[in-house]
Formats: structure tokens, sequence, C-alpha cells
């Protein structure tokens, strides 16, 4: 189930608690001062992590041409890591379907 922010029009996400967020809007909301990289060191974080939906490890078996494929798409997108890009493309098709149906 998708929903879509009234404010900005953005895609929500659910957290842990079931609560629904845009992090559009959060990031708004966020004091500048708070994400200004020269006053402490984040660690590895580049955003929030409470703005990003909760995951779960998961496993699965591709054929090693489709792995090679997303390799070299990630790459031409700019997309530093193939396995973010292949969850985007994931999480795209997921929500294509469940609109059709």
């Amino acid at each position: 189930m998708t929903k879509k922010c009234k404010k900005c029009g953005e895609e929500m996400y659910q957290d842990d608690q079931g609560q629904w967020f845009c992090p559009d809007c959060i990031l708004q909301e966020i004091d500048p001062a708070f994400l200004d990289e020269e006053r402490d060191d984040r660690g590895e974080l580049t955003r929030p992590y409470v703005l990003e939906p909760a995951t779960k490890q998961v496993s699965i078996r591709l054929a090693v041409t489709d792995l090679e494929l997303a390799k070299r798409l990630a790459k031409r997108k700019g997309v530093p890591k193939y396995q973010s890009y292949i969850k985007t493309l994931l999480h795209e098709a997921l929500l294509k379907e469940a609109s059709q149906g």
C-alpha cells in the first residue's frame, strides 16, 4: 500500500510503528544546522536515518547475465552500488504492479 503526501504529493513511507511520513517534508522541517557537515562528525550517514524506510536483508539467486547487466546499468546511471539500483528497480516494479490490480 502506498500513500501520497497531501503537502507535496511525493510518496510516503511507514516507520516501524506504522506511522506514515514524507521524507521530503521532514527534510524541509529540519534545522539546516543539524545537517551541516562542517559542525560535527556524522559518521557514515548521509541523511538522518529516520528518513529511510525499514529494510530487511534477504538473499536471492539471480542469473549471472542479469547481475552483470544490472552492474553495467547502475554504473551508467551513476549509482555507486548495483544493489541499490536493483532495489530501486524492484520497488518501482512493485508499485506499478500494485497500482494495476
